[in-house]
């Protein structure tokens, strides 16, 4: 830990920010220099090296902006982005924000319906119930209940063969029902899903819910998704040779072959996901 003054106050810089200022100067590099190479704002570099990491706009953004100037001073990228990881705070909440690209989501609920309630239930069961009382009680009492045609009342003008016959119910022919035609559910995303479609080498990091869920090589032909209920955010070192699909919609190739880039795919209020995308190009060497 040392000590910097800024604006006239004295300030902790930790091992981060001193290793950076340290090998800028060791290479005999101003930061306007840096900022030429990087394309990054020298006010944005002068954060990364005093550590004021309240200062950059995001922390999936500062993240990028330190994986370009270590690529730009010949650090280990892995190891300078363990360090940020160390110093940077938790996200706060933050309210909905809004960018010129959305995506529009319909939340739709996973879970099926009751089939049988309660009140079903017990109105099967006091049918039942009828049921075995009235056929007992036919058993019991037969003719008193129900009094059969073949007795005639005295003096009916109908005679004993009239009552007796006894027209037999016809049968109604079976009808033939066709089978429904099973129609494709379509797809709803209630979350962030992307897939990264490689055409080119490229090293690549994925960051889910703001958690590492991947980092590494991936080849030519090589084809990865992740899943996040609010947010996915993805580095690439080849942005030439990455192609994104956000939620089944091809975003097209990231950017230019060997640029270093990130972004970020936002889900806002369940609704709308917004896509904050800064870019960082690394000059050629």
């Amino acid at each position: 830990m040392m000590k910097v003054t800024l604006r006239g106050e004295v300030c902790q810089v930790g091992e981060l920010g001193d290793l950076l200022r340290r090998t800028r100067e060791q290479r005999g590099l101003s930061v306007d220099e840096i900022q030429t190479a990087t394309h990054i704002k020298r006010n944005f570099l002068e954060a990364l090296e005093e550590e004021r990491l309240d200062d950059l706009p995001h922390p999936a953004v500062g993240r990028g902006f330190l994986a370009n100037y270590a690529v730009a001073l010949g650090l280990d990228t892995a190891y300078v982005l363990e360090l940020y990881d160390q110093r940077i705070r938790p996200p706060q909440e933050q309210g909905p924000t809004f960018s010129e690209k959305g995506i529009l989501f319909k939340n739709i609920s996973m879970s099926p319906g009751a089939r049988i309630t309660p009140d079903l239930l017990i109105g099967v069961l006091v049918i039942v119930i009828l049921v075995g009382v009235i056929g007992g009680a036919v058993a019991v009492y037969g003719d008193a209940v129900l009094p059969t045609l073949s007795r005639a009342p005295v003096g009916s003008p109908l005679s004993t063969a009239d009552v007796a016959f006894i027209l037999p119910t016809p049968t109604p022919a079976p009808t033939y029902t066709p089978t429904p035609t099973v129609t494709p559910t379509p797809l709803y995303y209630t979350g962030v899903s992307v897939e990264l479609v490689v055409s080119e080498e490229s090293w690549v990091q994925v960051l889910v819910d703001e958690a590492k869920a991947f980092e590494g090589i991936l080849k030519a032909g090589d084809r990865k998704s992740w899943d996040g209920e609010r947010q996915v955010a993805v580095r690439v070192g080849n942005a030439g040779g990455v192609e994104a699909i956000v939620n089944g919609e091809s975003q097209g190739v990231l950017g230019q072959r060997g640029q270093v880039l990130d972004r970020v795919y936002e889900k806002v209020e369940g609704t709308v996901t917004v896509t904050y995308t800064p870019t960082a190009t690394v000059a050629s060497q």
